[in-house]
């Protein structure tokens, strides 16, 4: 079993039988996520890797809970995400794509995955373009219980 918590992954520890990564991650080390939220109250990974000759298959899912400005109404919502990760670690693009070309490439160099980064990647990936609370056309947010901007010529 590997801890959420490491900086890095070494691909060549990761057991023929298979291995977890699993555990909660510190939202401190995800810097890029912070800008990009309110708030980060919690964040979790769950997956399992599998070694296939050179590459390690890692499937699960990231678990996200926080805050995030909504676009229509600039007021803050509630956050729950859940990232579904299919990926393929290995030192060469070629031997992700060759055992199935279906799986994200995660690049191991000198057989380290650089892991925080990594997670944070995918989170940040999965986050919505324009994020919007419910779909209303007038008067107050039921989320933020903010007026809609209204832009005056």
């Amino acid at each position: 079993m590997f801890s959420a918590k490491a900086s890095s992954l070494p691909i060549a520890r990761v057991s023929v039988h298979g291995d977890r990564l699993e555990g909660v991650i510190d939202p401190r080390a995800w810097s890029r996520l912070g800008d990009a939220l309110v708030s980060v109250q919690a964040a979790s990974v769950d997956l399992d890797l599998i070694r296939r000759g050179q590459v390690i298959a890692a499937d699960g899912c990231i678990e996200v809970f926080g805050e995030i400005r909504c676009e229509r109404c600039m007021g803050v919502m509630p956050l729950q995400l859940s990232v579904t990760v299919h990926s393929g670690l290995a030192e060469q693009e070629c031997a992700v794509t060759a055992l199935d070309p279906g799986l994200e490439v995660v690049l191991a160099e000198n057989g380290v995955v650089a892991q925080q980064s990594w997670l944070e990647d995918e989170v940040l990936l999965a986050l919505p373009m324009i994020p919007r609370c419910v779909d209303w056309k007038s008067g107050i947010c039921p989320v933020s219980g903010l007026e809609p901007l209204v832009v005056v010529k």
